[in-house]
This record gives C-alpha cells, structure tokens and sequence, in this order.
C-alpha cells in the first residue's frame, strides 16, 4: 500500500511530517512524493489535463509553484520518513531527479503514466537495479510492452506494472478494473498493481475490489482533509479511509483462499452432522426387502452413502431394523 502525497503537501514541510505521521498510523508501507525540475517536465506554455481551482495556470505554472520539494527538502522527507519507520517513495520526473532518489536509497522507483514513453528515464531507473513501478494510465498495450521490454534490456526484471486511468478524477464506470486480469494474463511474470484516481465512497470500494481481482500494489492519493483547496486532496483518502482501505485489503486477501474447490478443515463437523445416510423409515423385520417405502435419507452422514441407495432396495434385512435406525452393511444380504 502507498500513500501518494505527491502535491498535496501544500509547500508546506510541517504539513508534509504531519501527512508523513498520519499515514504511519494508516498501516500502509510507504509515503510517496515527487521530484522534478519545472524546465525538465513542461515547456512553459503547456496547458494542464486535470481540473482544479485555477483553469487559467499552465502546467508550468502549477509545477513552479509546487516545486519547493527538490535536495535539501528531499533529503529531509526521506530522513522524517525513516524517523516514522515508513519507507520513503517519490516518482522522478527528470534524470537528476533519478540520481537524487538513487542516493537516498529509495525501495523503489515510481514512473508515472506520462513518463512510459520517456525511454531515458525508464532506463536510467532500471539500471539502478531497484523495482520500477510502471503507470499505464493512457496507454497501449504496446506501448506497456515497449516500457517492459526497455527495462528488461537493462538487465532488470523487478517490475510491477500500474493499472491506471489518466484523468483526474477518475469516473467509478471509467475504472475499468477487469484491465487488471487482462494485466495479469498478458504479463504473468509481473505483478500488476492499481494507481487509484476515484473520488473515494465511504467504503473505499474500488481499491479494494482492484485488489480482490489481483492488484498487489495498490497506490492512493492521500491528505488529511479532503476540503484543503488544491487539484488532489479532493479526490484522495484521508486518515480515516485509508485505515478502513488497509483493513479491507487484509480482509479480502484473507477471504480469498485457494484456487481449488475441496472441502475447507472448518466444514468437517458440518460434513458429517449436515450430510445424510441411508436409514429406516419404519420398522422393518427380518428377511423383508428394503424399499423405496421403508427407507430414508437422514442426518448424520456416519451411516451408508445415499449414493448406494439404489444398490440396496430389492436387498433384504438380516435382522429387525427399528425406525431411525442409520443401516450398515451387517444389517443387508
């Protein structure tokens, strides 16, 4: 589980320790930022394809004034992360945002959606030797492949690949959450995971079900107060959802057992008091023959299979057999 800040620090570093904190109580594994240059993602007239509360600012714009997280910040969010016991995460946008990363040591390197086709960067992460969580939001299945294969190439192999919907927010009917099978069928040597942008219910339902249809990483935007003004906190969990999305992961993980269908440990006492055996129906003496008319199928299942029921009408009883009584073969010749 990764909480995904991204932005939604606010430029602010005492609110990024508390978003930090709040999400260590959470039970997710890891806190994720991101790292970038403005003059290295966007050119400086590039118009935005999210919607918040400034339609009129450019990408430029939006990544100048929500760049203050960059070295010495960095540093200091990796090192308040390690303090909390959480691992640290930020998706790099540039190549020397690679380096810096690199040299924190982080687990893992996140390439958003807008990067699968950015080849030097897919390289330069790869060749790090640490996992590569690949974003597919707006991609082709080709365009996954070619992601997949340059990764390889650089003889690294660790790689989740992200289900995703680039839009912001992401209409529950648009979630296309059977991609995730799809994912898995196309890519069997990889786990597939979902990099949620749903308005989240009271339920945190859509995590959970990409989860259940085997999405094992599973990446959420994250704040503690889904009102702060700002493109992202409306559509992210707070504390109290993402504790409810951890809890219901583990309890659907736990609910899902093997794929083989054989009776469960928990189901024996039921197996024998709740099946039935072949017994009598009424009173049947010595030497009469069992009929459909004096025998019965009764709980429990200790007694002769009803699958034989048919091999023992026309038989007859070797001794008086009261009502009720549950047959065995001493009492048939």
């Amino acid at each position: 589980m990764i909480a995904e800040v991204g932005v939604n620090y606010d430029n602010d570093m005492e609110y990024a320790e508390e978003l930090i904190k709040a999400a260590k109580r959470t039970g997710v594994d890891a806190v994720k930022f991101q790292t970038y240059t403005p003059s290295k993602i966007v050119s400086a007239s590039s118009p935005k394809y999210w919607k918040d509360d400034r339609p009129d600012e450019t990408q430029y714009q939006f990544f100048a004034r929500s760049n203050t997280f960059y070295h010495e910040e960095t540093k200091e969010l990796s090192r308040l992360c390690r303090e909390n016991d959480i691992s640290f995460m930020s998706t790099p946008f540039d190549l020397d945002s690679v380096e810096l990363l690199d040299s924190l040591d982080v687990p893992a390197f996140k390439i958003a959606s807008a990067d699968i086709t950015n080849y030097p960067l897919l390289r330069r992460a790869a060749r790090t030797g640490k996992p590569v969580l690949l974003s597919t939001g707006a991609s082709t299945i080709g365009e996954i492949e070619q992601a997949v294969e340059i990764v390889e190439s650089e003889g690294n192999e660790d790689i989740v690949i992200l289900h995703c919907i680039l839009a912001y927010p992401t209409p529950v009917e648009h979630s296309n959450l059977l991609m995730i099978k799809c994912l898995r069928d196309i890519f069997p040597k990889y786990e597939i995971g979902w990099s949620d942008h749903v308005i989240p219910d009271d339920s945190v339902l859509v995590p959970t079900i990409a989860a259940v249809l085997g999405a094992s990483v599973i990446e959420k935007h994250f704040t503690t107060d889904r009102n702060r003004p700002g493109n992202d906190h409306f559509h992210s969990v707070d504390e109290a959802l993402m504790t409810r999305l951890v809890g219901n992961i583990e309890l659907a993980m736990s609910s899902l057992g093997e794929y083989l269908k054989k009776p469960m440990p928990i189901e024996e006492p039921a197996r024998l008091n709740a099946r039935r055996s072949i017994a009598a129906y009424r009173q049947i003496s010595a030497g009469d023959k069992f009929t459909d008319d004096n025998l019965i199928l009764l709980r429990p299942g200790s007694g002769i299979h009803p699958q034989f029921l048919e091999h023992i009408i026309g038989r007859r009883a070797k001794r008086d057999v009261m009502p009720g009584h549950l047959l065995e073969w001493d009492d048939i010749f």
